[in-house]
């Protein structure tokens, strides 16, 4: 070819002329090549998605936008963005796993109730690995759980696995069964009470201190279980330390449920009495099992014909009968080991048959006294 300055025959392929140096081509540029990735479909939520093939693996790639996807896309296949890859793993593994893990700082009950949880709840997810833990495969364990399980013990089994996984859904995501309604321990009336009294002195030993415990200073059941020796004192009970069941079925110590639990309470001798003619067999004031003690109290309320209300509903009677006193909060918490009023007042306390006559009839005598004109500016004449 000729150069059109000069008009000097060059190279063909020449750019520049060899005889007056001036530019004769253009530099072609090089076409870059287009990475290929599937075409994305929208979901319904307008979400891009599409799987994509890295390193022979189908790695799922969304974005808000379609043009944003392609970016992600052809990012993630030319290893310029790193690329979540499936999650392999197996469910039961992890859930195994983050079990063993807590075992060094959670109590021994928790680990239980995990265990208890991994062993009979939602077990149609154990069997898959993390990334089939999709809302569909979640939905359809809970859906098989809800007949036989409540909606609060199906959440918390889902939550352990959450928490092993990583994989989340929140609770307005997945349709949780109704929590069914708790059965409340019997309210008894001044007479339940006297006849429950009675037929446990009849029973004695450590069935009739239990209870009486539970009825009379509130006492939680683990904190029965965990009372010793050096805990009675010449006229009073200290609360400090707990024993629950561990996964051998065996009782084991544990620290008291929150810092107002560790407490003195003063005891009558009534109780004390009782309790200190029990057998000195171990550390521990109680050496029955709770089952031997809910048998024996279920006997005792049989015998008096009232409702069974077991050791943890004697702790509702008490904190019913300490509102019914007119007992101060303040006292009642501390007594009874709450952190707040609001758990006693909300879930303890009930009313009592003799407190509804009692307020009837003041609510009677001041109406009365309006009418009578005994009453003016809230105040009797």
């Amino acid at each position: 070819m000729k150069c059109r300055y000069c008009s000097h025959s060059i190279q063909d392929d020449a750019i520049f002329c060899a005889y007056c140096g001036e530019r004769v081509a253009r530099k072609k540029k090089e076409k870059k090549k287009e990475i290929s990735v599937p075409a994305p479909r929208q979901l319904k939520s307008g979400t891009w998605f599409a799987q994509v093939m890295v390193e022979g693996e189908r790695i799922p790639i969304s974005a808000p936008t379609e043009a944003e996807y392609y970016v992600k896309a052809r990012a993630a296949k030319a290893g310029l963005i790193e690329a979540k890859k499936p999650d392999n793993r197996l469910v039961k593994d992890l859930v195994a796993d983050y079990i063993k893990a807590r075992e060094k700082t959670a109590s021994a009950s928790t680990i239980d109730g995990y265990e208890r949880k991994a062993k009979y709840n939602l077990q149609g997810l154990y069997k898959l690995r993390v990334k089939e833990l999709t809302r569909s495969a979640v939905q359809k364990a809970i859906d098989q759980d809800a007949g036989k399980y409540a909606g609060k013990t199906i959440w918390e089994a889902w939550s352990l696995i959450q928490s092993a996984t990583g994989v989340r859904y929140k609770k307005d995501e997945l349709i949780i069964p109704s929590k069914k309604p708790k059965k409340k321990p019997p309210v008894y009336s001044f007479e339940d009470l006297r006849k429950l009294i009675l037929a446990l002195a009849d029973r004695g030993g450590q069935v009739e201190c239990a209870a009486l415990l539970a009825l009379w200073l509130s006492l939680r059941r683990s904190e029965i279980m965990g009372l010793k020796w050096t805990d009675v004192r010449s006229n009073s009970i200290r609360v400090q330390t707990a024993r629950v069941y561990d996964k051998h079925h065996k009782l084991v110590e544990k620290d008291t449920k929150n810092e107002t639990s560790e407490r003195v309470i003063p005891c009558d001798s009534y109780i004390l009495d009782k309790i200190n003619a029990l057998p000195k067999e171990s550390e521990y004031v109680f050496t029955a099992g709770t089952s031997t003690i809910w048998r024996g109290v279920n006997k005792v309320c049989k015998e008096a014909g009232i409702p069974h209300g077991y050791l943890h509903g004697f702790r509702h009677t008490n904190a019913s009968i300490m509102e019914y006193l007119g007992i101060p909060a303040q006292y009642s918490n501390k007594r009874g080991g709450w952190a707040s009023d609001h758990v006693r007042q909300r879930v303890y306390t009930d009313a009592m048959p003799e407190g509804d006559v009692a307020a009837a009839s003041k609510i009677d005598t001041f109406y009365n006294g309006l009418i009578t004109n005994k009453i003016t500016n809230g105040s009797e004449k």
